[in-house]
């Protein structure tokens, strides 16, 4: 049995009119009378009771006739999906973020993307650098908004966003009274650092501003992730280098100074893997990059 037996026998069933229903297909009224009659055959029941007068469904017919509408609606929505799936209209998302890019830039980025593709479910996750590249490589993220470098042929990337770094540290700590901080202002210095597992090569930089004037911060206390990191500093355990991105999110007794020259700006990229040929995924660049030349 195919899905045309199924549409030969509702046209029919609808008019109750071989003829008819024959000029509605599009065929002739032999071929459809000969599909008719095979698809009777091969369902071993009578579906329609014919003279020269007219023509009528059966019971069996009747029962059939909910059930071929029922496939024919099924088939007719899994075709419609398909063809929405394959213009990435339709599906799930996984997005890997890191706690700074969960901002204003990152909320007009995913406002754009549900705006034009509404029937997309986006799935984030809050990972570090190193975990959304491991879950990238694994094919449990479909992209991921971490910090570089990637490091690994089959990932492809692409810069999105870049921001300075700061000073986080407690309100009232001695460096929050300078006007001007120096590299040599973090000699001693306890930092809060992100878990070695896990920073990313985060804290190299400006730990070679320090070591080039002889300053020796130290790390007194490790985090697993970044919220974590900024509830200890406002806690008074100690003070880190941050992003200007995170200063945006007001907590007690935390506040943000300035470092000297010399840091580079912190890069954000986006990340998928280079075989991935997801119409989803290509949607989701496609937001990053309108985006970027409206900026």
């Amino acid at each position: 049995m195919e899905l045309r037996h199924l549409r030969y026998f509702t046209a029919v069933a609808d008019t109750l009119n071989f003829h008819r229903a024959a000029e509605i297909l599009h065929v002739a009224q032999p071929a459809l009378s000969s599909q008719i009659k095979s698809l009777e055959e091969e369902l071993n029941v009578q579906l329609f009771i014919r003279n020269t007068r007219s023509v009528n469904l059966t019971h069996a017919g009747r029962v059939f006739l909910e059930e071929a509408r029922t496939v024919l609606s099924a088939a007719n929505q899994a075709e419609k999906r398909a063809r929405h799936a394959d213009q990435g209209l339709v599906g799930t998302l996984r997005v890997g973020i890191i706690a700074p890019t969960a901002n204003a830039w990152l909320a007009k980025i995913l406002r754009c993307f549900h705006q034009k593709f509404p029937g997309v479910q986006l799935s984030l996750f809050d990972l570090t650098s190193t975990e959304q590249i491991h879950r990238l490589r694994a094919g449990e993220l479909d992209a991921g908004l971490l910090r570089p470098p990637v490091g690994f042929a089959e990932l492809d990337s692409m810069h999105v966003e870049e921001s300075s770094q700061i000073l986080a540290m407690p309100a009232g700590h001695r460096l929050s009274r300078k006007e001007k901080l120096t590299w040599a202002d973090f000699d001693g210095e306890g930092l809060v650092m992100m878990d070695p597992r896990v920073q990313h090569g985060y804290y190299d930089s400006f730990l070679a501003e320090c070591a080039k004037v002889g300053a020796t911060p130290r790390a007194v206390q490790y985090a697993h992730d970044i919220q974590t990191k900024m509830w200890l500093i406002s806690a008074g355990f100690g003070i880190a280098p941050t992003t200007a991105t995170l200063a945006q999110v007001k907590r007690p007794g935390l506040i943000f100074r300035p470092l000297p020259k010399g840091l580079p700006k912190v890069q954000t990229v986006l990340v998928w893997r280079k075989q991935d040929e997801s119409p989803i995924l290509a949607n989701f660049r496609g937001c990053f990059k309108e985006l970027a030349a409206e900026s």
